[in-house]
């Protein structure tokens, strides 16, 4: 059931996969160079994270892309996205401070979630939920894998005390009592860690924040709604004759400009935010990135 495209298409489609790649290898060695000429400390951390993150997902996109898999790439698209606009946040403004609010925040994360396997009869476990699931009722974790997360959890405690998130630390008990809604007797919950210090609440928000919220539009709606299952059946479907439609083959092409256009867009958006905040011979890498930059250009524009 699937596709076979044209010799036209297959170049089109190893075109488009050579440029993502050789944007994330420029970036990969952008980030390695940076990594290699000093110490990163915890403040400076989590922008280099986000960016690795960047370039895996770029790496993913451009095997998914040289495959033809255009539709199935949608939700990896949204996580890019997510990825960038997280990481202009992180550079728009009191950068060392939202790199601990990230790392904390994803140390709490990891506490609750060991918390859930190490502790029966703590609220919304692992253990609880198990106990009405048709799938896997009776399932127990071994008593020393426990140990091991409660361990784990003692670890990520001695983390989350240490004087460098102090502040940190007060400015999340202060926005989980905001959320809390006493009434119903339900405590508060930090969802994002660019939520503290009154910041945005949504990713969109967060586009807003960073006029960029057409971005958002154009290409997190519309990846989102196929990530949840919803705007499936135009891509799925394809004329017949007159009066009927037929299910579309595999790796489908008709969205590939789209597609393809927007994940360009996004890893040379990564990569120059990077180049700007992060790195100190931009000349170096501004060169390299010129003639791809050109390349992505024609692509669009076709």
């Amino acid at each position: 059931m699937y596709r076979k495209h044209a010799k036209e298409d297959k170049q089109n489609l190893v075109n488009v996969s050579n440029l993502i790649r050789s944007f994330t290898r420029v970036g990969v060695e952008m980030l390695n160079t940076t990594m290699k000429s000093k110490i990163i400390n915890r403040k400076e951390l989590s922008p280099f994270l986000l960016f690795r993150q960047i370039l895996e997902m770029s790496d993913a996109l451009s095997v998914l892309i040289r495959s033809g898999c255009i539709n199935a790439s949608k939700p990896v698209v949204r996580s890019l996205l997510e990825a960038y606009f997280q990481l202009a946040y992180m550079f728009n403004g009191d950068e060392e401070r939202k790199s601990l609010q990230f790392l904390f925040h994803y140390e709490k994360r990891q506490k609750e979630y060991y918390e859930n396997l190490a502790f029966p009869k703590k609220g919304g476990s692992f253990f609880e939920k198990l106990k009405n699931d048709k799938h896997l009722k009776g399932t127990h974790l071994p008593q020393n894998q426990k140990i091991i997360y409660a361990d784990n959890v003692k670890k990520i405690e001695a983390v989350l005390n240490e004087d460098e998130y102090k502040e940190i630390s007060k400015e999340y008990t202060r926005t989980e009592s905001n959320k809390a809604n006493f009434k119903r007797g339900k405590k508060g919950k930090v969802s994002f860690w660019y939520e503290l210090y009154n910041g945005p609440t949504s990713i969109e928000i967060v586009s807003v924040e960073m006029k960029e919220a057409a971005l958002y539009e154009f290409i997190y709606r519309n990846c989102s709604s196929y990530a949840h299952i919803e705007d499936i059946v135009h891509v799925n479907l394809e004329l017949h004759d007159d009066s009927s439609f037929k299910v579309s083959q595999l790796r489908d092409l008709r969205q590939l400009s789209i597609v393809t256009n927007n994940i360009l867009l996004l890893v040379e958006l990564s990569c120059f935010l990077f180049l700007k905040n992060k790195i100190v011979n931009k000349r170096k890498f501004a060169i390299k990135f010129a003639p791809l930059s050109e390349k992505r250009r024609n692509i669009s524009q076709k």
